[in-house]
């Protein structure tokens, strides 16, 4: 489930890691359960992701982003930089909302970042 709007709703959510994701590759090796996504979604065995990544038009964010947007037991907001999601979490940590455990303004260029995290409880 993707998170909307995390700077008025961060206090909705609780465990936060964040997720540096290096490539697509990265990204479907490092979860059986979005592996499985991918090739329900795709209709691709994630063992021909490099063979067949060019069948597939959506971006290596946009399959990010689809992907995330349908696990249903945690939720994400998903960033790279300087994009809007990425500066408010920068004005979150600036203003001391959050500490995300690592300096969110010094984020790498050529990555893509999620930040993983549970619904509380009500």
């Amino acid at each position: 489930m993707l998170v909307n709007e995390f700077s008025s709703t961060c206090r909705l959510y609780e465990g936060f890691q964040v997720w540096e994701i290096e490539n697509i590759t990265a990204f479907l090796n490092g979860n059986g359960v979005l592996a499985s996504i991918f090739q329900d979604y795709y209709n691709i065995p994630i063992e021909e992701i490099e063979e067949k990544r060019s069948d597939i038009a959506d971006s290596d964010f946009d399959i990010i982003t689809k992907l995330l947007s349908l696990v249903n037991d945690k939720s994400f907001f998903i960033f790279t930089l300087h994009d809007k999601n990425h500066l408010d979490l920068v004005g979150m940590q600036r203003m001391k909302v959050m500490n995300f455990g690592i300096d969110i303004e010094k984020i790498k260029d050529d990555r893509v970042y999620a930040i993983i995290m549970d619904k509380r409880s009500s």
